[in-house]
């Protein structure tokens, strides 16, 4: 078959099965072949760049909803694996970025309140590949990975952004954010971002790194932390845009100055 219509076939299969309500309508084991093949297809060598970012794509889009997000992080070896690989390991810009954008869906970013977590298995699966591709790289941690892709160029930033906004409401994620000192000056930086697009990505992941943590009463309550804190509520109460404090307003000519 030609790559370009595998890319397509894949892309669009991807989309529909990252509706919620599909699976009322389809059985899983419909998906789970979908899901074999597209591993299968990261797993040949004679995949080119193109065929891979749709590939990568496409697990994103399954992993939208929460049944599909289960599927992807269950078999062994579990697809997702793939996305993860491809979001810290060092691959092409474009590839990387498709890799990061779809962990993202897999964490839960785009997902309501109360729906990010997975099932226990599901929530094991993922971070214990986290942890693994961490040990096997230069990073060695996982907050050493985030910090890496924040390092970056400003696509890679705004992809990082939802990821750390998705993972962080785990409590693993929220240790190892608060672990790294750099990270959270960078996610409560103002002036990182320049583009509008940039400023909201970091300040919706800095909004979630503040409501996990004091949601987390054994790190909220520790005053080691205290400083942590008090930058993550000052970017929040910040808001997006502004690059510097709110001055209070001041009279032109002073009281004593009248006479």
């Amino acid at each position: 078959m030609d790559p370009i219509i595998r890319s397509r076939a894949m892309i669009i299969s991807g989309r529909l099965l990252g509706k919620a309500n599909i699976y009322k309508f389809i059985d899983k084991s419909c998906v789970r072949t979908i899901i074999f093949a597209i591993d299968g297809r990261l797993q040949s060598e004679s995949l080119d760049s193109n065929e891979c970012e749709s590939a990568l794509e496409a697990l994103g889009q399954i992993g939208l909803s929460i049944p599909g997000a289960k599927l992807l992080l269950s078999g062994s070896p579990p697809a997702a694996r793939h996305v993860i690989a491809a979001a810290f390991g060092g691959q092409a810009h474009s590839k990387q970025l498709a890799a990061l954008h779809s962990l993202g869906y897999i964490s839960g970013e785009t997902g309501s309140e109360g729906n990010l977590i997975l099932d226990e298995s599901s929530e094991e699966s993922l971070r214990r590949m986290i942890y693994e591709t961490a040990a096997t790289s230069s990073k060695l941690t996982p907050s050493g990975l985030f910090l890496s892709v924040l390092q970056q160029d400003s696509e890679i930033r705004y992809a990082a952004y939802r990821i750390i906004s998705g993972l962080v409401t785990r409590p693993w994620c929220l240790m190892e954010i608060c672990s790294k000192e750099e990270i959270i000056k960078k996610v409560t930086d103002p002036t990182t971002e320049t583009t509008k697009m940039g400023m909201e990505g970091r300040y919706n992941c800095c909004k979630a790194i503040h409501k996990a943590f004091v949601s987390s009463s054994k790190l909220s309550s520790n005053s080691a932390l205290a400083g942590i804190a008090a930058k993550l509520q000052e970017a929040v109460s910040r808001g997006p845009y502004l690059t510097g404090k709110v001055q209070e307003a001041q009279p032109a000519v002073m009281t004593a100055e009248r006479f």
